[in-house]
């Protein structure tokens, strides 16, 4: 199925994105002599694994907590977390169609918190999670993971406060428009 949802990113990528359309993150830090990635505040590069300057691996640091997918949320303020170098005081988050197709459902604390963090495609993730309660995991194909909010139950570092979709192909985020705004 289809939903309208947030994402959040860096303001510097932005034309980068409304261009070329999102790009997954790569597991590679970006150089700052890079071309494409250097010097935009960014976590890991744009580039592919090919690139002659951004060769350094990213480590797990809070990030890509349930692998290397597109990041998305139906609350404006979970996707503001994401959005980084605004500009003169001006945030920008896009809103995306995503295709979320098969959705599995997460709904726990990850046993470690880089437990899934080289996840490339959707699949099991009973392994990788404590559970709440009794969830009957389906074993079958998914498309996205959507990771149910615990709230004030939520472990920093093993499980989120606000619910989340995650995409692992970015043919499933298609960006729409772009919300432009100020934090008073």
């Amino acid at each position: 199925y289809q939903r309208r949802v947030h994402g959040g990113t860096n303001c510097n990528i932005l034309d980068e994105v409304y261009t070329h359309g999102l790009k997954l993150p790569s597991d590679i830090q970006p150089s700052d002599d890079c071309p494409v990635s250097g010097k935009k505040g960014l976590l890991t590069s744009l580039c592919s694994n090919n690139c002659e300057y951004c060769v350094e691996r990213h480590c797990w640091s809070n990030c890509h907590m349930y692998g290397l997918g597109l990041y998305l949320a139906d609350k404006s303020q979970k996707s503001h977390r994401y959005v980084s170098c605004p500009k003169d005081g001006v945030y920008k988050m896009v809103i995306c169609r995503a295709a979320l197709g098969n959705t599995y459902l997460i709904k726990g604390h990850l046993k470690r918190g880089d437990a899934m963090h080289d996840v490339e495609r959707p699949r099991d993730a009973h392994a990788y999670v404590n559970q709440l309660e009794d969830i009957p995991w389906a074993k079958e194909d998914h498309d996205s993971y959507y990771v149910q909010g615990l709230g004030m139950a939520s472990v920093h570092g093993k499980s989120v406060v606000n619910s989340e979709y995650i995409v692992f192909s970015p043919y499933q985020a298609l960006p729409i428009y772009e919300i432009s705004y100020r934090l008073d």
